[in-house]
């Protein structure tokens, strides 16, 4: 039976239950800690669907052996503003803290690099992966294909995945400009969690599989996402298939096994990064881009994209955050969960 408790937890429980989940799910601490980390900041930033929610995705996919958590990913330059990483069916997240450092030199020797990551998993949350472009100064962008969830403009049948990309742009004194957004109105994972819930959902969420909005999540997931801004949406969503699929993958939107349930092996889907250093472009651009962000903040009620999350980090740094006594328990089973199955 569900129970109304609570937890509290701080961000550094956040942390330590997270990685203690993933390792006792198999991943090893290389892949598990930067993880942890993105889950952590997820909670920081407000975003629990994609935080402590969605680790029991990546408990139960190490588990079934839908990502390897002891995969140790490889990488190579193939051009002078090129690096390929080879995740090995491992977490996005180690691949791209385990490239960084070369990537970041790409960009720099060359004014811009780019990143391909190839045979990789779920991305989580885009921004935090722009984020650390940003905070070595760069200008970040970053696109991740993923299964099925839109329909092409016209049809019906789910054909690219909510394919989300965000971009970064640094400043000297401040958190970045963040930008990080799905190709669909929302995030699949918002529809999941609606139907497992037994609620409703809003009618710009999802079509059913007659391409009517539906308020019903489960017909929804039966349909397709709505496309943000209808037809560029499925645009956008078709650009991020072609870089983060095309030229990573090797599974393309339609052809990658589903991050929802356990069939269907690794997705092997893919993740395209970009990085441009400023000052081979101009000298004076932060005072520039400071300039636009004041003028456009002295109009009332405005905020700049991004700003509510770091805004959270505050909050829930002195705070702490409270989760599902029910949830808690669930992921303390994950922390165990290969030594009671052998």
């Amino acid at each position: 039976m569900a129970t109304t408790e609570t937890v509290h937890l701080t961000l550094d429980d956040v942390y330590s239950l997270s990685l203690d989940a993933l390792v006792g799910c198999g991943a090893n601490l290389d892949n598990a800690k930067p993880v942890a980390e993105s889950i952590r900041d997820a909670e920081a930033d407000g975003i629990r669907n994609v935080g402590l929610n969605y680790l029991p995705h990546y408990c139960e996919h190490l588990l079934c052996g839908k990502v390897n958590g002891q995969a140790k990913a490889t990488f190579k330059q193939t051009a002078p503003g090129v690096v390929i990483c080879d995740a090995r069916n491992g977490f996005a997240h180690s691949a791209f803290v385990l490239t960084i450092d070369e990537f970041a030199s790409v960009a720099l020797n060359n004014g811009i690099g780019s990143l391909c990551l190839q045979n990789s998993y779920a991305a989580g949350v885009i921004g935090w992966y722009v984020e650390k472009i940003a905070k070595r100064g760069l200008v970040g962008l970053a696109f991740a294909n993923s299964p099925v969830a839109i329909a092409p403009w016209g049809g019906t049948r789910a054909f690219f995945g909510t394919n989300p990309m965000a971009f970064a742009f640094p400043r000297a004194d401040d958190f970045p400009v963040l930008i990080d957004q799905s190709s669909s109105t929302t995030a699949k994972v918002n529809v999941v969690q609606a139907a497992n819930k037994g609620e409703s959902i809003p009618d710009t969420w999802a079509l059913d599989k007659y391409g009517n909005p539906t308020t019903d999540p489960k017909a929804g997931l039966e349909g397709s996402m709505s496309p943000a801004g209808g037809y560029k949406g499925v645009a956008m969503a078709m650009i991020v298939d072609l870089l983060a699929g095309a030229l990573g993958g090797p599974s393309m939107s339609y052809n990658a096994s589903l991050f929802a349930g356990n069939s269907g092996g690794p997705p092997n889907v893919g993740q395209f990064f970009i990085a441009i250093d400023p000052n081979a472009y101009n000298s004076d651009f932060a005072q520039r881009a400071e300039a636009m962000i004041s003028a456009m903040l002295e109009q009332e009620n405005v905020r700049l994209p991004g700003n509510r999350r770091f805004l959270n980090r505050a909050l829930f740094a002195e705070q702490g955050v409270t989760l599902e006594y029910d949830l808690y328990q669930k992921l303390k089973g994950y922390t165990q969960a290969q030594s009671v199955s052998n």
